[in-house]
């Protein structure tokens, strides 16, 4: 036997599953029933906080998910991904279960998105150039106030239908506006030192006034009779109809102030101190004057806290960290509960099995067919160093062959792992070079194909390991092998290079492919021998991404099935039943004809958004940003079941009948 081949005998629930090493049984408390679907919580900041009409509290922060929290049971409820961006800012439409968020990628793209949280529907999604700053809505809803720094004055927005609307026009930059319930009126705030109202019906400033300058976040309290916020010196608290300085409070360092009711004459304020983070509960009394109310210290286990938002008897705090967590008066605090999920962050399959990759470097294996998994079923898990797994490209009906390799270090040679009559064999290719990590791998019948971020591509037997053929272009990006053993490469278009390289593997013939496009990012050819591929380019100016059929032998007849504004070069791709999905433009997965016959059908939405495609034979199957496997009917896209992997089970979701659960094996160490 070669010494790259290790053999071991299967131990398991199903073939693949079957060969780990010597197993031991996790021993932990399972959850209550009640609680096994509470979701996760945030990854990342929790950059703000809201509550609704119904005393719900929502959350966004940089990891692109609205959640929905009960402070009653100091618990998450709901969870679902908004954006493929951070969220850096979120306003209730006033009387609906409507949302406004301000998204970011933090570089160049700027938008606002507009959701109803109860259908989880997106309302309407309008794109900015430069970056905002603060939003609002008008004091009925009509419409959204939008500032951003790099322009004088503000923006206004249809509330219903995102397009713009025409705004007072005011020189010099602004950074709080606001507008009454009857939305006649508007006040502004310039961090310059000017507060000025406007008649919203003209457009003309109807007075004006000098005032402190640079006060941060500033907030209207007792029906917008006051302004209060933070400068230099403090908390300063301003009459909103004179400008005057009614007070201030010096012996703190505030970070933000937090509303109460619209009407209320008091607010509340978290300020950082030697000991720690306290809150501050302030009232305004009838001559203007701060009154302290109620002060109480925040435990030191509670992160750094980065927004926050009232509700009936206490305060939400979102941290730096993703926790949530419940402040109450008497001056303790309560971690608002969720569940993460252990989450699976590559999946491919093989034969009638599935594996897939955890976060925790565990590499597990499931049934294909999702109607196997059994109730008090165990999965084995073992840990794994890769961090990416390939399938056969030939298709899951043929030997159970998965190709793991690593994408972001050279610590690991690439192992090709197949089962032969109840056995594992793992294929090391240890005579692979290693100086560069491997950006794309792929696997078709007894050939192997690997492209480092070199641009190395190299082809290898799959049975014996040794090296058939190597090809090198500085600008490849991808890279996949045809069903007749060639490859085709996706490139940038540097110094006349095509966006597609056809490569004769045995005699090393090139063939452009050219395509009108500036970049060939993606390439993907399906069971059924249809090739698709990923491009970039420019429409009208501005940049776009377009999935294509694409066509060797006349390049001028590949038509495109789709196309998304801006760059979007990771996107996944699979094959099923002779349709195509894509997850282009990052916000869900699409089912499209193979032909280009026009039709298009989303998939059912869950909590995440789609970011692995997988061809399970008589489905989709994608595996979310959450770390969830769904399968897809390949025709209407519905969702038929879904599977959740946690610390020490794991959990089976299909619509309209119970959970099914089952726990884990871990190997012994």
């Amino acid at each position: 036997m070669s010494k790259s081949i290790h053999t071991r005998r299967s131990i398991g629930i199903c073939a693949l599953m079957s060969l780990l090493p010597a197993a031991s049984c996790l021993s932990a408390q399972v959850p209550y029933a009640e609680e096994l679907l509470i979701p996760g919580g945030h990854r990342g900041t929790v950059h703000t906080l809201l509550h609704d009409e119904q005393g719900k509290v929502l959350s966004a922060g940089s990891d692109g998910f609205l959640e929905i929290w009960d402070p009653r049971s100091t618990a998450a409820t709901e969870r679902f991904q908004v954006s493929t961006y951070g969220i850096t800012a979120m306003v209730l439409r006033p009387g609906t279960s409507q949302v406004s968020l301000i998204e970011s990628d933090g570089i160049d793209r700027y938008r606002v998105a507009s959701w109803d949280y109860e259908t989880k529907q997106r309302r309407f999604v309008q794109d900015f150039r430069d970056p905002i700053s603060f939003i609002a809505y008008s004091g009925g809803g009509t419409f959204l106030i939008l500032v951003q720094p790099g322009k004088s004055g503000v923006s206004f927005i249809h509330g219903e239908t995102g397009e713009s609307l025409k705004a007072p026009d005011i020189t010099g930059t602004l950074s709080f506006a606001a507008t009454g319930k009857s939305e006649r009126t508007m006040i502004g705030y310039a961090p310059s030192g000017v507060l000025s109202y406007w008649d919203l019906e003209s457009g003309q400033e109807i007075r004006h006034f000098t005032v402190q300058t640079q006060i941060r976040a500033p907030r209207l309290f007792g029906n917008n009779r006051f302004l209060g916020g933070i400068d230099a010196g403090g908390l300063v608290l301003l009459d909103a109809v004179s400008g005057a300085v009614l007070a201030r409070e010096r012996g703190m360092a505030p970070k933000f102030l937090i509303a109460l009711a619209p009407e209320a004459s008091e607010f509340m304020c978290l300020a950082d101190g030697s000991g720690g983070s306290s809150l501050y509960h302030f009232g305004i009394s009838p001559t203007g004057k701060l009154e302290l109310k109620n002060q109480w210290p925040l435990p030191r286990s509670i992160p750094a806290v980065m927004s926050a938002v009232s509700t009936a008897d206490a305060v939400v705090l979102g941290t730096i960290d993703g926790e949530v967590w419940l402040g109450k008066q008497d001056g303790t605090a309560a971690l608002m509960r969720v569940r993460p999920q252990r989450r699976i962050t590559e999946a491919a399959a093989a034969a009638s099995s599935l594996g897939f990759l955890t976060e925790d470097q565990a590499l597990g294996f499931i049934p294909l067919d999702y109607t196997q998994l059994e109730a008090g079923g165990s999965i084995p898990l073992e840990q794994s160093p890769y961090t990416r797994i390939t399938s056969d490209s030939e298709g899951v009906t043929g030997a159970g062959r998965l190709l793991l390799w690593q994408e972001n270090t050279t610590g690991s040679f690439p192992i090709l792992r197949s089962v032969q009559h109840g056995a594992v064999q793992d294929r090391v290719f240890d005579q692979v070079s290693r100086r560069f990590p491997l950006r794309a791998a792929a696997l078709r019948g007894d050939q192997v194909l690997l492209l480092d971020a070199a641009g190395n591509s190299t082809v290898l037997s799959a049975t014996t390991g040794e090296t058939r053929f190597s090809f090198s272009s500085v600008s490849a990006l991808d890279a996949a092998l045809l069903s007749d053993g060639n490859i085709i490469i996706g490139q940038s278009v540097v110094s006349g290079n095509a966006p597609f390289l056809w490569v004769n593997s045995t005699t090393g013939e090139t063939v452009p492919i050219a395509v009108s496009a500036s970049v060939g990012a993606r390439v993907f050819c399906g069971t059924s021998g249809t090739l698709y591929g990923g491009t970039v380019g420019s429409e009208q100016g501005r940049l776009s991404t377009a999935l294509i059929r694409l066509s060797l032998t006349s390049p001028s007849r590949s038509r495109p099935l789709a196309r998304c504004p801006g760059e979007d070069t990771g996107f996944a791709l699979a094959e099923s039943g002779g349709t195509v999905a894509s997850t282009l433009g990052g916000e869900g997965a699409v089912i499209y004809g193979s032909g280009g016959n026009g039709f298009a059908i989303p998939f059912e939405r869950r909590s995440g958004f789609p970011q692995r495609l997988i061809d399970g034979a008589s489905a989709f199957i994608a595996l979310d940003t959450e770390g969830a496997i769904a399968w897809h009917d390949p025709k209407s896209g519905a969702l038929l079941a879904l599977f959740h992997l946690y610390a020490e089970e794991w959990i089976l979701e299909k619509p309209g009948a119970p959970l099914i659960r089952g726990g884990l094996i871990r190997s012994a160490e």
